[in-house]
């Protein structure tokens, strides 16, 4: 399952570092959120998660893989995990733009030198 850690400059480059972390909140697509909102495929679900996750950031968002078995409870739009999430289950990183409500999209190739040239908000 894709899912979104809503996060600030500092825990990002802390979680690229530490390679782990754990979250208190997790956006997901959850089964309570998609019965909720039966017209929404699965791309258009992702998105609007990845944009509560973004909302409610401190402007950045890191997607990631979850494990079925790595979830101890589906909330309406968020899990709750029963492990911490690894480095190597990031998929991107989005900066979010609050002016704009908009997210530019950084590979994880490209996060190291995005965070290298990132100044604190």
């Amino acid at each position: 399952m894709r899912a979104y850690l809503a996060m600030g400059l500092s825990e990002v480059r802390n979680f690229y570092a530490q390679k782990t972390f754990t979250p208190a909140i997790i956006y997901a697509p959850t089964i309570k959120f998609i019965t909720e909102n039966p017209e929404l495929d699965d791309e258009e679900a992702e998105f609007e998660i990845s944009m509560m996750a973004a909302r409610n950031s401190d402007g950045y968002v890191i997607a990631l893989e979850i494990e079925d078995k790595q979830i101890s409870q589906h909330l309406e739009e968020t899990i709750i995990l029963n492990t911490k999430v690894n480095w190597e289950n990031v998929e991107a990183l989005f900066v979010y733009d609050s002016a704009d409500d908009d997210l530019t999209w950084y590979a994880t190739q490209e996060i190291g030198d995005y965070l290298n040239l990132a100044g604190e908000k």
